[in-house]
C-alpha cells in the first residue's frame, strides 16, 4: 500500500478513535512511525553527509536515539503534514559545529 495512503488512513482512524489529531504529541516518535514505519530511508542527497537512519527506522548513530524525530525534522509542526515536507532537509549544523562525512 502506498505510504501516503497508509498515513491518510491512519490519520482518519486517529480522528475517530482518539484525541483530536492536532493534539498528537509530535515529540513522540511513535506518532511519526504510525505513518513512516517501514518507509525506505535513502541515503542523504549530499554524499558528504552521514547516513543517520537505518532501514528499520532506528539509527546508525546511536547518539541520536535519545532525540525525537522533530528535533531534527523541525519543519514538521502539525499532523498531517504537507505532502512536500519530504522536500525539506535536516540541517545537522543546528546541533553540530561540523558534520563528519561518511
Amino acid at each position: 500500500m502506498n505510504p501516503l495512503v497508509k498515513c491518510l488512513l491512519a490519520s482518519i482512524a486517529a480522528i475517530g478513535l482518539s484525541a483530536p489529531l492536532a493534539a498528537q504529541d509530535l515529540t513522540d516518535n511513535d506518532t511519526c512511525l504510525e505513518c513512516h514505519e517501514g518507509t525506505e530511508r535513502s541515503a542523504p542527497a549530499d554524499p558528504n553527509m552521514p547516513q543517520v537512519h537505518n532501514p528499520d527506522g532506528g539509527f546508525f548513530a546511536e547518539a541520536h536515539e535519545m532525540w525525537s524525530c522533530v528535533d531534527c525534522h523541525d519543519y514538521v509542526v502539525e499532523i498531517p503534514h504537507a505532502d512536500d515536507v519530504a522536500d525539506n532537509t535536516v540541517d545537522c549544523l543546528n546541533c553540530h559545529e561540523e558534520v563528519p562525512s561518511n
